[in-house]
């Protein structure tokens, strides 16, 4: 006598709906990393911008030389001059920087108190230099 075995699987509607809830998952992980991927340029950008302005201060101060800090929009670069060679400080296109347009960092290592805002598409970060004191300070 044969034993028939009813096999065990998926129907086709089950099927799609496991297909559709993996899809689902895998679309919401690629938008976060993307979102991830955005927040960590524009930190990382400030991050830079912070950097150099603080090592043209430390250089002004050290070979006794005005530094000129100059953003260019069109260009999507930061220019800091005032050393024996320009640094040139290139800017993702998705980010923008507002009221950099030309810092003057003096002799002595110092410039004015200002503020910088960085920004992405979603996020914003102020940077606060306060260099007479010697450092930057993020103003999240």
């Amino acid at each position: 006598m044969l034993n028939k075995f009813k096999l065990q699987g998926f129907t086709l509607v089950e099927m799609v709906v496991t297909l559709t809830i993996t899809l689902g998952l895998a679309g919401l992980g690629a938008l976060k990393i993307n979102e991830y991927r955005e927040k960590l340029i524009l930190e990382n950008t400030v991050k830079e911008i912070k950097s150099s302005i603080e090592h043209a201060a430390r250089r002004s101060a050290i070979q006794n030389r005005t530094s000129i800090v100059r953003y260019y929009p069109s260009l999507k670069e930061i220019i800091i001059t005032g050393g024996k060679k320009p640094q040139i400080i290139k800017i993702e296109p998705q980010i923008s920087i507002s009221n950099l347009s030309l810092l003057k960092i003096s002799i002595s290592g110092s410039l004015p108190p200002h503020t910088i805002t960085v920004s992405n598409h979603q996020d914003t970060r102020r940077v606060k230099l306060q260099m007479t004191w010697g450092r930057a300070i993020d103003d999240k």
